[in-house]
């Protein structure tokens, strides 16, 4: 008996890290960085940003602040229809995320947050 608890003893302990240990959970968002590119900030329940530029023909990053307790997001389409997405973030509360936007062609572009579809802006690819 004695023998079996020293070798479930460490087995338990193991297991108990390892799911304690938070791993990367592929789908959530990093941590921006300052510098990193436009930032697009969620206050209040609407976009502060409602305008925002991107180099053409290059993929970029975008930092989304999401200063509401509220989940919020930014999704971009082609246009204001958003019958056509070009990008999905992930949703996040009262959190940061990067963003890697694919590159657009010049053009401008219709962004929202999938949750709440009155807070919209544009994209300007330059």
């Amino acid at each position: 008996m004695k023998r079996i608890r020293m070798i479930l003893g460490p087995l338990a302990l193991a297991v108990g890290l390892a799911a304690c240990s938070g791993g990367s959970g592929g789908s959530s968002p990093a941590v921006a960085s300052p510098g990193s590119g436009p930032q697009i900030v969620a206050k209040d329940m609407k976009f502060q940003q409602t305008k925002v530029e991107l180099p053409a023909n290059k993929v970029d990053s975008v930092a989304f602040v999401n200063q509401d307790g509220a989940p919020h997001n930014v999704a971009i389409f082609t246009d204001s229809s958003a019958s056509k997405s070009l990008f999905v973030g992930d949703v996040i509360s009262n959190s940061t995320a990067t963003y890697q936007i694919p590159a657009l062609a010049p053009g401008t572009y219709f962004f929202r947050c999938d949750v709440h579809h009155e807070m919209t802006g544009s994209i300007t690819a330059k």
